[in-house]
This record gives structure tokens, C-alpha cells and sequence, in this order.
């Protein structure tokens, strides 16, 4: 099903919001121009848009909030400060660097004990530090549909796939080969954050016309939003794991879909029909 998210207007956004083309008051570059001869693309987003990640980090935050209660600490307190200290490691990092979140956990330890007049146990720190090195030992589950979509998109060859993903690089590497999906893209980016700055630089760098070409991810932070205000269509899939950090108020006008395999009948125009439908019609 598609929905429109954005209040005004009407359909997919296949232009720029009002206002995003003055860059008088922007960081980077302006908007890529339109030039004869500019491809089609899509920029796909990795992380629980393709592959399963943030559920591994509910995963462990449930296992240690379940340990801090056992040490006489409240739970929405624990869970609350977990959060805070993470994404102020994050910032401080200047992105999803690996230690943020282990770091996080034993701040978040220490801040109770401190609170408390407990000294520290270095081997309780020890212990839930390896609860967060826990998430990036886990190997990431392509989504239901991903690779299906990904070669469907390969076969029509009307759009040339990249993928831009942010996060540690020692960790996003190894994810993206272990999926299995790294074969589709001609392109991939790993990088510290994903901001209009970068959706134009991979559009100039490889001849693309924003225009005709679309971002698709779960995240309104990095994904749409950036897209948006770099002159791309932009596609949101929800994902009920997404991270508080990633959401914010949109900027424009942009499709949602409920599922991955409605996306090549939306871009190549099947009027939202899923991978299935599409298939069987051309058989």
C-alpha cells in the first residue's frame, strides 16, 4: 500500500520540497543540475532496510536491563540513561562508532552505582561491556524479499544500485559481505553520517539526475530526509526496530510502502504491486 507522508499535496514526490533549491543557508554543495545523458539510480540504505540490525541491539539492552534490575536498579531509569549516554557517545564519536554503545553500558552502570554510593565492580563492568560487543557478533539476516528485489532490479538494469551505509567501517565491511547482497551494488559507501552532502556527492560522482533517481531506507534521519533536500524520490519502509536517534520530522513529500517487495513495482511502475505479481505478469 502506499501512503503519502507528508500532509500537503498528493502521490510520490518527484521534486524538490519549496525552499530546499536555496542553499544559501546549507552546508555543501547545491543541487545536482540536470546534464544530458545523467543515469538513473537508486541509493539503498543497509541496515534494517536489507538486513536485520537494530533488533540485535533491543535484544541486549532487554538482556541488560534485566541484569541491572537483579543489581537493585529501576528499569525505566536504566533504559532511559542507556539511551542518552549512547547517543552522546555517538555525537562525541562523531558517528556509530562500535564502542559507543559497550561504552554506554557501563557509563550507564557506573552512573547508577555512583547515584547509589556503590563503588563499581570492575568485573560487573567487564560483564556488561560484553553485552554490547555482543550486537556486532551477530551476523546479519538478509530481510524477507531483499535479495529477490535486489536481482529484480538487476535484470531490468533501468537503475543502477549503490549502497550507503553508515556506521563503523571495521564492522559495516564484514556485515555487508557476510549478507550475501554486496554483488548488487556498483557501488558501495560506508560512511560517518549521511547528510544532503553526501547523497550529492555519489550522485555527481557517478553522473546521477536526482530527479529520476530514488533513495530508499527506514531511517527519516539519514535516508529521507537527506534525500529529500538533495532532490531525490525518496521511499521510507518503516521498521518497528528503528532506532530514536533516526527519527525525525519529515522534510517533503515521499512514499511509504508496508514491505520490501512492493519497491520494484513502485520505481519501474507496476502501480505498487508486489515482486510476485510482477514476476507471474511476465512469465
Amino acid at each position: 500500500m502506499l501512503t503519502n507522508c507528508f500532509t500537503t499535496g498528493e502521490g510520490m514526490r518527484m521534486s524538490d520540497p519549496a525552499g530546499t533549491d536555496d542553499t544559501r543557508n546549507s552546508e555543501g554543495p547545491g543541487p545536482a543540475r540536470v546534464k544530458r545523458g545523467m543515469k538513473q539510480g537508486i541509493i539503498w540504505d543497509f541496515d534494517d532496510t536489507l538486513v536485520n540490525s537494530t533488533v540485535y541491539f533491543e535484544v541486549a539492552r532487554e538482556k541488560y536491563a534485566g541484569f541491572m534490575v537483579k543489581l537493585g536498579f529501576p528499569l525505566d531509569g536504566v533504559l532511559e540513561t542507556l539511551d542518552l549516554l549512547d547517543i552522546e557517545n555517538v555525537r562525541r564519536c562523531g558517528g556509530f562508532l562500535k564502542e559507543c554503545f559497550p561504552r554506554a553500558m557501563v557509563q550507564t552502570y557506573e552512573h547508577f552505582c555512583r547515584i547509589s554510593g556503590i563503588r563499581p565492580d570492575p568485573g560487573i563492568c567487564r560483564k556488561v561491556e560484553a553485552m554490547g560487543w555482543w550486537v556486532f557478533e551477530q551476523k546479519p539476516v538478509p530481510l524477507p524479499g531483499a535479495a529477490a528485489v535486489l536481482e529484480h532490479f538487476r535484470v531490468d538494469g533501468r537503475y543502477e544500485m549503490f549502497l550507503a551505509t553508515k556506521g563503523d567501517p571495521s564492522v559495516q565491511w564484514r556485515r555487508i559481505k557476510e549478507s550475501g547482497l554486496k554483488e548488487y551494488f556498483s557501488k558501495i559507501y560506508v560512511l560517518m553520517d549521511k547528510t544532503r552532502r553526501e547523497y550529492l556527492m555519489i550522485a555527481r560522482r557517478h553522473g546521477l539526475d536526482p530527479k529520476r533517481s530514488w533513495v530508499i531506507g527506514n531511517s527519516l534521519k539519514s535516508d529521507i530526509n537527506p534525500g529529500l533536500t538533495a532532490g531525490f524520490n525518496c521511499i521510507f519502509i518503516p521498521n518497528p526496530y528503528t532506532w530514536q536517534f533516526e527519527m525525525e520530522e519529515p522534510l517533503g513529500e515521499f512514499v511509504t510502502l508496508e514491505s520490501l517487495d512492493i519497491v520494484p513495482g513502485t520505481v519501474l511502475g507496476g502501480q505498487g504491486q508486489p515482486l510476485n505479481c510482477l514476476q507471474n505478469a511476465a512469465k
